[in-house]
């Protein structure tokens, strides 16, 4: 470098003109002989990773078994193959022996043992909970999942050497494309399809070298090296084949939060409530995609700038396999595989507490720590599961696609409920989820489309419950028990009203058609919920709640058994509740219940609601009887009442009289009038008006709330 006392004079005619002296009396003086300084001591050696079986943890574990010494090779040079193979083949499989060995035997020793938790001295609920928690962590560690990598491909591959252990590059210099000589840019012409002739002219060997030096390094290095296997260790993010081949294989982390607000939703007693859902998700994914790449944007911006001659124009045309890759598949998609965690809180909220919510105001989100804050009815449910499941999607050009995940979580959880007054319902336990969401219609899924999408999940919950009431010293100290250690009563002290086990099976379903614009979405839909809730108290006996909620409509069904296991006698509450029901509806309903408004006007939409017992339902099967045999004549209608009965006519579709009249249980009997909903209100004032009871009350018990 020119210049003067080490400054090069770009930079020295930039300085100032004091500074400028200074380089220029520094660069006079003669140089003065400096004592070299002494050597720093050399560092000592990094300690040996502990051998496999001395590890403490499983990053401890991977590190030595990768630094175990590879099979000796360097005695056998000079050796005819099949004697080289008969003694190192050996050496190898006795190398991978050892790692899966090591690995497996790290793996069994360092997984959560569940006696450990038991005999820490934690309760049974407890102690299952500590251990499912660990397990989660355990299996989410990246080393784990390389120990679990290194048994599988140890077991796979037992005559291999992994190609990460031996350093080898197997990546190509593109830098070096004018250095190959004309036999390799031969074979790598070959490996994209090219085929050079024998004897080729100096025009077509320029070409070659002039495709080549265009690619992409991972094409260029694929083209070179065919069939190099790419091996990677977790944790891993991006890791694919070459990008340039329309089907594509690849790995990736990803993180995932969602936060849902649903709609308000009237309920048993005219309760309004919100579902209120925050999910983090963790998750390694590894799959297929099929469709465009990056060389087809490549090779379009390089044909644009005339940057490929048409020689090379040429030569890509005489490639199936570089035509296509130019020119893009009609078909797109995607198939992945996926493992992971998630942590997912879950609430039942007020209205009032959604709207805070929907403004972004956490602060009225339920509060296990303050139960006695929490409104009537509202709820916390958390979950921390492991994840495993796969998504995929085929598009045909633009013209229609469908797509689908499923998606498997296995856990634990625990959650509060806020009851009447000063009770809260506590649970805890393990959790079962299975997810499937489906998407079929025109466009592309996930980018332009118009269709059907589908989702629906189901969730098996076995739970320790106890219902504790804070208003006493010894209920307040039961759920500070609860909240510091996760211990659920398991019998009834002084503050716990109750406590035993419940099972609960939920399943929700939602249908969407509409039009989705990256991120605008515009459609209609529906959803409902199915949960099944069966308590079983630390006395034997059992309660049990069928609860149905769809689109304006919600539908329970209490029973109880006794501890004897015998049913309780008139214990069976059946529900019906109509919300957002039109004011035509209304007035057909409130008249059968209230023959003294008969044709009462209402203005707007109301919330009805039908409570029944099983002799309420009854009754009302005699009313519908009445009513058909008593139409049109006693003669017509009770021949057709006979003819109903005796199954040789059908009841009229949309005729909830006769449905009712033939049904031959309570369940029955409430089956057709829950399908039936607000349309059914006509039948209502037809089974009131006409028969022995005729403009008396139906029975059961009616009430109604004004919906604005």
């Amino acid at each position: 470098m020119s210049g003067i006392g080490g400054v090069s004079w770009q930079v020295y005619k930039n300085l100032p003109p004091e500074d400028q002296q200074a380089i220029r009396d520094a660069a006079a003086k003669p140089p003065q002989v400096q004592a070299e300084p002494a050597a720093d001591p050399t560092p000592p050696p990094a300690p040996p990773p502990a051998k496999p079986a001395d590890a403490q943890t499983p990053q401890d574990a991977v590190a030595s078994i990768n630094a175990q010494p590879l099979p000796k090779s360097d005695d056998l040079n000079g050796m005819p193959g099949p004697v080289f193979d008969s003694i190192y083949k050996p050496r190898v499989e006795q190398f991978t022996t050892a790692r899966r060995e090591d690995a497996q035997a790290a793996l069994d020793r360092m997984e959560p043992k569940l006696e450990d938790f038991r005999n820490s001295g934690l309760n049974g609920a407890t102690a299952n909970m500590e251990y499912q928690e660990s397990r989660n962590a355990f299996n989410s560690n990246p080393y784990v999942k390389e120990l679990q990598r290194i048994v599988t491909e140890a077991t796979d591959k037992p005559t291999q050497v992994p190609s990460y252990l031996t350093n080898q590059s197997t990546q190509a210099d593109p830098s070096a494309v004018s250095n190959l000589k004309l036999d390799s840019v031969r074979t790598a012409l070959d490996t994209l399809g090219v085929k050079l002739p024998e004897n080729p002219t100096p025009q077509q060997i320029a070409s070659g070298y002039e495709l080549l030096g265009a690619l992409p390094q991972d094409v260029l290095s694929y083209a070179i090296n065919p069939g190099t296997a790419v091996t990677y260790t977790a944790p891993v993010a991006g890791v694919s084949t070459p990008s340039f081949i329309p089907a594509r294989v690849g790995a990736d982390v990803v993180v995932e939060g969602k936060v849902e607000l649903s709609d308000v939703q009237t309920g048993v007693d005219f309760k309004e409530t919100q579902q209120f859902k925050a999910s983090v998700e963790v998750r390694g994914e590894a799959g297929l995609d099929v469709g465009k790449t990056p060389l087809n944007h490549l090779y379009k911006a390089a044909t644009l700038l005339r940057q490929v001659s048409d020689e090379t124009k040429q030569m890509v045309e005489s490639s199936p396999l570089l035509r296509n890759v130019v020119k893009g598949l009609p078909v797109s998609g995607h198939l992945v595989g996926f493992e992971g965690t998630r942590l997912s809180y879950e609430a039942t909220v007020t209205p009032q507490q959604g709207a805070k919510l929907d403004a972004g105001d956490m602060s009225a989100m339920p509060n296990p720590l303050d139960p006695q804050a929490m409104p009537e009815g509202t709820s916390v449910l958390m979950r921390g599961q492991n994840l495993t499941g796969s998504d995929f999607a085929i598009n045909y050009k633009m013209y229609g696609g469908i797509g689908g995940t499923h998606t498997e979580l296995d856990g634990a959880g625990f959650g509060v409920r806020k009851m009447e007054g000063s009770v809260v319902e506590v649970y805890a336990g393990p959790m079962e989820t299975v997810e499937n969401a489906t998407m079929f219609g025109l466009g592309k899924v996930g980018t332009a489309s118009i269709g059907l999408s589908v989702e629906t999940s189901m969730e098996n919950r076995s739970l320790q419950t106890a219902r504790i009431d804070l208003s006493t010293e010894e209920g307040q100290q039961a759920y500070q028990t609860f909240m510091s250690g996760g211990k659920i009563p398991d019998w009834n002290p002084p503050g716990v009203q109750r406590s035993g086990t419940t099972e609960v099976f939920n399943a929700e379903h939602a249908a969407r058609l509409g039009i989705d614009l990256g991120p605008v979405s515009l459609g209609v839909g529906n959803s409902s919920q199915l949960t099944i809730t069966r308590n079983v108290w630390q006395d034997g006996s059992i309660d049990q709640t069928n609860s149905y909620q769809g689109a304006d409509q919600t539908t329970e069904v209490q029973f109880q058994v006794g501890a004897d296991g015998k049913p309780v006698k008139d214990s069976t509450e059946w529900t019906l509740v109509l919300s957002n029901t039109s004011d035509v509806a209304a007035s057909y309903f409130n008249s059968s219940y209230r023959p003294g408004e008969l044709n009462k006007k209402f203005d707007g939409e109301q919330h009805l609601q039908f409570e029944f017992t099983d002799k309420d339902l009854m009754s009302l099967r005699d009313r519908a009887r009445e009513s058909v045999g008593n139409l049109g004549g006693d003669e017509h209608g009770g021949e057709r009442l006979k003819d109903l009965d005796a199954g040789r006519i059908t009841p009229f579709p949309n005729d909830l009289t006769e449905q009712i009249a033939i049904a031959k249980t309570p369940d029955d009997v409430f089956a057709a009038i829950s399908r039936s909903g607000q349309a059914g209100c006509e039948d209502f004032v037809t089974m009131m008006m006409w028969g022995d009871q005729r403009n008396t009350a139906l029975p059961g018990t009616f009430t109604m709330k004004d919906a604005g």
